[in-house]
């Protein structure tokens, strides 16, 4: 019998992701525009977390 060793894998340093990844990112930058994360106000950054786990269906 043949075992696998799971690899640790940090996603830190991954230079792509999964399509479904790579589009939540992309809407990130769009709503934070260059800014400082200093910059953003609490409530916004509640805002645009929320919305990544609203029901898209």
């Amino acid at each position: 019998m043949r075992r696998t060793i799971k690899k640790e894998i940090n996603l830190n340093e991954l230079k792509t992701g999964c399509s479904p990844c790579m589009s939540e990112a992309k809407k990130m930058e769009q709503k934070i525009s260059n800014r400082k994360v200093s910059e953003i106000k609490i409530e916004e950054v509640k805002s645009i977390i929320s919305s990544m786990f609203k029901d898209k269906n």
